[in-house]
């Protein structure tokens, strides 16, 4: 049988079973076992899920600036600016000042950021196995289409919204709606 969201209407207030079940609960405990498997995964290379993700976007657009990952990787422009650092001081990003802009910083992977992304690849995949090996492959293909319609559909309601992605075509477009 098909369980839909319910909504308490007794004038009761708010309960922690009423937390259990509703979404946005259900939505922060997983995004905190999602963590914990890419932390399991990830063991021994230091480096959090945003940080792998930034290093991805600089990998896949050489010379990004500050905004510009943030906008890509839906991130606040401050934790952009303590992803850069701790990139650039493992030696997984070099930051370069173009001669006609002092103001930038263009940054590049370097060879370790690639090698380290190499390596976790794999561990990627095996992190969304571990995490959707509990739903068959009709249940996945549901609930990660629901899982985009919801997140695109609601983008804007994110104290950092996804503002720019790749386009079909490899260009940069604006907006989250598919």
């Amino acid at each position: 049988m098909k369980q839909k969201f319910k909504r308490s209407t007794s004038a009761v207030a708010w309960t922690l079973e009423d937390a259990y079940r509703g979404p946005g609960h259900l939505i922060r405990r997983l995004q905190q076992i999602a963590v914990g498997i890419f932390m399991d995964q990830f063991k021994g290379l230091d480096i959090t899920p945003v940080q792998y993700i930034a290093l991805v976007a600089i990998r896949d657009h050489p010379g990004l600036e500050q905004q510009t990952l943030a906008d890509l990787i839906a991130i606040d422009r401050s934790s952009a600016g303590r992803i850069f650092p701790f990139l650039e001081q493992r030696g997984l990003i070099e930051r370069i000042t173009p001669p006609n802009n002092r103001r930038a910083k263009l940054a590049f992977i370097t060879s370790a950021g690639a090698r380290l992304l190499a390596s976790g690849a794999p561990l990627i995949r095996q992190a969304e196995v571990r995490i959707m090996k509990v739903l068959n492959d009709k249940e996945q293909r549901v609930f990660m289409d629901q899982l985009r319609k919801l997140v695109n559909i609601n983008n804007t309601q994110s104290r950092a919204p996804l503002r720019m992605r790749p386009g079909k075509n490899g260009a940069d477009e604006m907006g989250a709606a598919e």
